[in-house]
């Protein structure tokens, strides 16, 4: 979260030493001998049946995405039934060219905090001081959480990521250690709206997750951060994990440093401060994410130590929720990542530098963590789960055809389907401005969608239902009353996707920021322009004009108003982004003085404008130009009301 360039230490530099030192970094860990957990022979066809064999692909594998995606660094962890294998690979400091060390290196986990949330919540289910299935304000003092809808929200909810709460960005994040607040205060501060019931549709909720671990928490008379050291890391010997910001002095220096790619080399970012701990403030080595996962695949035991019962994780592990019965589903925690008809379950974790996946193969004792330290590890994740499933519990998903045959309801399914992960009553929501997915038909009447840069075609299973021609995703379509109204991916399962209308689709917007720009810009320079030329020729207008007088005078107003607004807005996204959305509000106060003031002027120009036309004091070309800058002011009025910026909401 740095803005400052680092030291010139090029990226070929860095990637070129990648294969010396992963070889020295290596960390084989011994399999367990613990007699009271659920013997696991030595796998025959897993991972690790042939060790030697697996570092070659893991090396194959790793390498190759560092170089790829332009990563510093990466650490792996895998266990197979009783075995464990976890190594480094790249550095974890530029600058100083630190190897990464999968027992010492600790990197930013981000959202796979949440499994330690959960878990936490569990525990607290299995000693009888939490209950699922009540409302979640029996557990809350000074949280008021507002009854918007009849039903109330439940753990169970805020596991499966279905409270039907918006999203937010501030408070999420924050920018220095002193903007870190209390727990329970930053939940009171930055609590979201309530936009649909619960248990309807999932939503993904940092909110939540924060909620879950406080509760969790204050239940066991402890703060989150001793109750997850005492109750998860210690049983587990998890010695090398913590969720203090910044982590302890005695971790400090074997903290990964989070990297961006630029075209001269690698930019270093700060320490990233997480607002609401529960949801992603944990940074951990990969042996020690590695004794969590056996945790999770072994019943809840590990070394003589248990942190659940067996029954307790089979709850955790099992499906509880999801949008469409034939796409993955939400887990208690973690979320289906199913693919080539493998059952997979697990979580992401994103910082704005580092990018992680924990995920457990259930039916065959296996599970990964896998970490990098650079943005290009968002794809690498995905890399490595589709390349570990394909390489080591191969299926063959049944075959369908791919025909030119119209689809069932081809023409219904096109639109813009935008996440249902956006703020909704604040000032954030332009954030979903850009997470949609468009959804068309191509030539030949098969289905395409395109979201960002990425287009996947789809194969028609059964009605309603696709799978990825090229790859493992799968999607389905929800329909109410017989109209199409959600998307649902099942790479996806903790957001789903909503149907927009045409005035909501981001083309419609940005051909009406489009036209009003140039219609604001043309009407300064004209009218500027004929101040001009008439103070130069020494003419005034006649003193019967005043409705073009005062509809010149509110109309420049407007225009003025929304480009400062313009300049401002698209100024503090691409100078500061991390600052406009995670710091001080002031700039998003300033810049709602200027589109309120447009908007009154907007009226007063359609009024003042009306009464010309209707006494008809113009000529033919002023009563166009003035009705097209009144229609551009309305239009850019009734945007910013759309997204909340017409005043300071939050």
């Amino acid at each position: 979260m740095s803005d400052s360039p680092m030291d010139s230490v090029s990226r070929r530099d860095v990637l070129s030493g990648l294969a010396a030192s992963a070889a020295v970094v290596s960390t084989p860990v011994a399999a367990s001998t613990d007699t009271e957990s659920r013997a696991v022979a030595q796998p025959d066809t897993g991972p690790l049946a042939d060790p030697n064999a697996f570092e070659s692909f893991l090396d194959g594998l790793v390498r190759a995405q560092l170089e790829a995606h332009d990563i510093p660094g990466a650490t792996v962890a895998v266990v197979d039934g009783d075995s464990e294998f976890a190594k480094g690979y790249g550095v974890s400091d530029v600058r100083s060219e630190t190897p990464v060390r999968a027992d010492e290196t600790l990197f930013r986990i981000g959202s796979v905090s949440k499994l330690f949330t959960w878990t936490a919540v569990m525990q607290g289910v299995e000693r009888g001081r939490l209950d699922l299935d009540i409302d979640v304000t029996q557990y809350l003092d000074e949280i008021d959480v507002p009854e918007t809808y009849e039903q109330p929200i439940t753990l169970n909810h805020l596991g499966t990521h279905t409270p039907g709460f918006e999203d937010r960005a501030h408070g999420t994040f924050v920018l220095d250690e002193t903007d870190l607040q209390p727990l329970e205060q930053a939940l009171v501060e930055e609590q979201p709206a309530r936009v649909r019931p619960p248990g309807q549709l999932t939503a993904y909720s940092n909110y939540g997750a924060g909620l879950s671990g406080h509760i969790a928490a204050i239940t066991a008379g402890m703060s989150f951060e001793n109750y997850v050291t005492e109750e998860i890391f210690d049983p587990l010997s998890m010695n090398r994990s913590t969720f203090a910001q910044p982590v302890p002095d005695g971790l400090r220096v074997d903290l990964a440093t989070g990297y961006t790619a630029t075209d001269d080399g690698f930019r270093d970012g700060d320490f990233e401060f997480v607002g609401m701990p529960p949801a992603g403030a944990m940074s951990a080595t990969a042996t020690d994410m590695a004794r969590f996962v056996r945790a999770h695949l072994q019943d809840g035991t590990i070394d003589d130590d248990r942190i659940l019962q067996s029954e307790t994780i089979a709850e955790m592990h099992r499906r509880r929720f999801a949008n469409d019965e034939r796409v993955n589903g939400m887990c208690f925690g973690f979320y289906e990542m199913s693919r080539h008809g493998v059952r997979v379950i697990g979580h992401a974790g994103d910082t704005q530098l580092f990018h992680s996946l924990l995920f457990l193969v259930p039916e065959h004792d296996a599970g990964v963590f896998v970490s990098y330290n650079s943005p290009g590890g968002i794809d690498a994740r995905e890399e490595f789960i589709d390349e570990f499933v394909e390489q080591y519990f191969p299926t063959e998903e049944p075959s369908v055809t791919v025909s030119d045959s119209t689809l069932t309801r081809g023409t219904d399914l096109e639109g813009t389907y935008r996440t249902l992960r956006v703020p909704s009553t604040t000032s954030e929501k332009f954030i979903g401005a850009t997470e949609t997915v468009s959804v068309s038909l191509d030539d030949r009447g098969r289905l395409i969608t395109t979201h960002g840069d990425e287009t996947k075609r789809w194969i028609e299973v059964e009605p309603l239902f696709f799978r990825e021609a090229d790859g493992p995703d799968h999607l389905a379509f929800g329909e109410t009353d017989g109209n199409i109204t959600h998307l649902f991916f099942g790479s996806r399962p903790a957001s789903a996707y909503e149907r927009l209308s045409i005035v909501e689709q981001p083309r419609v917007h940005g051909a009406i920021v489009a036209f009003s720009v140039v219609a604001f810009v043309t009407a300064i320079g004209g009218w500027s322009g004929a101040a001009i030329w008439r103070l130069y020729r020494g003419t005034e207008r006649s003193r019967g004009d005043s409705p073009l007088r005062f509809a010149r005078w509110t109309g420049g107003i407007a225009a003025v108003s929304f480009l400062l607004f313009v300049i401002g807005f698209a100024g503090g996204l691409a100078m500061r982004p991390t600052a406009f959305l995670y710091g001080d509000r002031l700039l998003f106060r300033l810049l709602t003085i200027p589109s309120l003031i447009g908007a009154v002027a907007s009226v007063l120009t359609v009024v003042f404008a009306g009464i010309a036309i209707w006494n008809r004091e113009w000529g033919r070309w002023t009563r166009i130009h003035y009705t097209v800058v009144a229609l551009a002011a309305i239009a850019f009025t009734w945007l910013l009301w759309y997204w909340n910026l017409l005043w300071y909401q939050m």
